[in-house]
């Protein structure tokens, strides 16, 4: 067989044929795009998950993260309001807490 033969048969002839015209003609480049896009959508979803799931997406961004203090100074409030602490010692603890 001869090696003038072979590159003959796998010649594109019209351009279509074998990736066009030996690159990225025709319809390749809307494949490639389309592989992008998907990708860039899967990794950004996948991103806005995370995020949704660990509490990072806040519709305030002007409050500040609770650091806990928010939860003890409700139970701080909720044992005056009980009476099991009296106004000197919650206002002591409360102090404290800023």
């Amino acid at each position: 067989m001869n090696i003038g033969y072979v590159l003959v048969a796998a010649d594109p002839g019209d351009g279509w044929g074998h990736m066009g015209d030996g690159g990225w003609s025709g319809w390749m480049w809307l494949w490639a795009a389309a592989m992008v896009l998907t990708w860039v959508l899967v990794i950004g979803a996948a991103a806005w998950l995370v995020a949704g799931a660990t509490g990072r997406l806040s519709r305030d961004k002007t409050r500040p993260a609770d650091t806990g203090l928010d939860h003890a100074r409700a139970t701080l409030a909720e044992r005056y309001a009980r009476g099991e602490i009296d106004t000197e010692e919650y206002d002591e603890r409360l102090a404290k807490l800023r």
